[in-house]
């Protein structure tokens, strides 16, 4: 009898709220956001897999959320209503040691950072450089970080033009339109840029090496939502090979593991500070 009545309420709460009883007995979406490297539709597309992985494994509906830019990732991730984040392992290791988030899995994938630009000058290393026009990405970005360090060292400051692209895809865009002559990117990215042909083009000089995305977990963030995240996490495996964070294979770790890049976390709350990039 009671569980008869509970159902009767059940069904005259649904039919008031006009929902159908099913939506009502399933759990609210799970919101994720992803560090936006890449275009809006590029993220959504080239994390799909990832996305109905996670779904599967956590029998619950997944929704993937990206950002106007860098500094707009770390203010979504900082709202409860988004208990998990794809960020750079800087920006990871500033959420753990700053604001009580939680390593949830990191990658195992590398990634080097090159300067790209046409086949043809790609024998000229360094030298090819000098008065070119180089797009970059987000300044937060850990890739762009590595482009200016590697511009100082080679006391190229005054002689390699920066200019900022909303991301990666718009950057190779401007690259085909001539508003370019080189384009600033990892190898991982690259690989996951659609919509733009980089068959013409080659790493011209190295100018670093990082490690792929972090899941950090918000502090408010249940226990037992973060170890199932982690579960699912360390159960993906992919056999696209694209070297990007979309496929990369995930591991437990700490903080201890992010600490290698802390001269960008400083250099990213500087900016911070700053109230730079907005």
């Amino acid at each position: 009898m009671t569980r008869r009545l509970i159902g009767r309420r059940s069904w005259l709460l649904a039919a008031i709220a006009g929902l159908p009883l099913a939506a009502m007995a399933q759990p609210a979406a799970l919101r994720v956001g992803l560090v936006p490297y890449l275009s809006t539709r590029a993220m959504l597309n080239v994390y799909e897999p990832m996305r109905k992985h996670l779904e599967t494994q956590l029998g619950r509906r997944v929704e993937f959320y990206t950002a106007a830019g860098f500094g707009a990732l770390l203010d979504n991730a900082r709202d409860p209503g988004q208990p998990f984040t794809l960020m750079p392992v800087h920006l990871a290791l500033i959420a753990i040691e700053d604001w009580g988030f939680t390593l949830v899995a990191r990658s195992m994938t590398e990634s080097t950072i090159h300067i790209w630009g046409p086949r043809r000058l790609a024998t000229g290393g360094m030298a090819a450089g000098r008065g070119q026009r180089v797009a970059v990405i987000d300044p937060m970005s850990i890739v762009t970080m590595s482009f200016y360090r590697w511009r100082a060292a080679e006391k190229l400051d005054d002689s390699v033009r920066a200019l900022v692209y909303p991301s990666l895809n718009s950057a190779l865009l401007a690259l085909a339109n001539g508003e370019v002559d080189m384009v600033n990117g990892a190898q991982g990215q690259m690989r996951e840029a659609m919509g733009v042909d980089t068959s013409d083009l080659a790493p011209i000089v190295q100018v670093g090496s990082v490690t792929t995305p972090a899941f950090v977990a918000h502090p408010d963030a249940p226990a037992a939502d973060v170890a199932a995240f982690r579960r699912a996490l360390l159960s993906l495996r992919s056999t696209a090979g694209t070297g990007g964070a979309s496929q990369a294979v995930f591991v437990d770790g700490s903080a201890a593991d992010l600490r290698p890049f802390s001269d960008f976390a400083r250099a990213a709350r500087r900016m911070l500070a700053e109230g730079r990039p907005r």
